[in-house]
């Protein structure tokens, strides 16, 4: 088995991989754009998951650290 960090990369790649994907597959058809514009928006959407991702488990290390700061102060009254 594979650890639960290395999941969470496994499926911000994924979805990057997707979003990007799609994002390029539209600007080839639509907008008559080469392949280089699909490779782009890949990277550029996989980059912008791990941001994403990033963000979201800071906040919930923040959320941990304030609510148990709450609980050590409530303690010391």
């Amino acid at each position: 088995m594979y650890s639960v960090t290395f999941g969470k990369l496994l499926q911000f790649t994924a979805i990057g991989l997707v979003i990007g994907f799609i994002i390029g597959m539209v600007a080839m058809l639509g907008f008559d754009l080469n392949f280089m514009a699909m490779i782009l928006s890949v990277l550029l959407s996989i980059i912008g998951a791990f941001a994403a991702g990033m963000y979201a488990e800071l906040y919930h290390i923040r959320q941990a650290v304030n609510e148990q700061t709450e609980k050590t102060l409530k303690k010391r009254v």
